[in-house]
C-alpha cells in the first residue's frame, strides 16, 4: 500500500472539487459531465485502498463530499432548465401540428373551368 498514492488521488479530489465550486455558476452541461468522468476515475483508482484508509483520509473524504450540495444543485437546476427546454418544444411543435392539420384537412380545392 502506498500512502502517497492515496493522499495523491485525495489530493486532486479535492482541488478538482474545489475548483469546480468556485466556477459552478458559470458551468455547463459539459464541463459537469467531464467532472463527474474525472472524479468517477479519481473513487475508482481509491477503491483498492479502501480498506487502508486512514483516519484523516477519510476526514479528508468527507469534507470533500460536504462540497457536493452546491455542485448537485446545480447539475439539477442545468436538468430542470433541460426539461423545461424539452417541453416547450414539445408544446410548440404540438401547437404547429394541429395549426397544420386544421388547414389541410378541412380545406378544399376546387377548380372552375371556363
Amino acid at each position: 500500500m502506498d500512502s502517497n498514492s492515496v493522499q495523491a488521488l485525495i489530493q486532486a479530489l479535492k482541488e478538482m472539487t474545489i475548483e469546480m465550486t468556485k466556477r459552478l455558476s458559470i458551468m455547463e452541461e459539459e464541463e459537469l459531465v467531464t467532472f463527474v468522468d474525472r472524479r468517477q476515475e479519481i473513487v475508482h483508482a481509491m477503491e483498492k485502498y479502501r480498506t487502508s484508509l486512514t483516519e484523516e483520509d477519510k476526514q479528508e473524504i468527507g469534507l470533500i463530499l460536504d462540497m457536493d450540495g452546491p455542485i448537485l444543485k446545480r447539475m439539477n437546476k442545468l436538468k430542470d432548465e433541460a426539461g423545461s427546454w424539452m417541453e416547450k418544444k414539445g408544446n410548440i411543435r404540438i401547437q404547429q401540428n394541429a395549426y397544420q392539420r386544421a388547414y389541410s384537412v378541412d380545406s378544399l380545392f376546387i377548380d372552375h373551368r371556363k
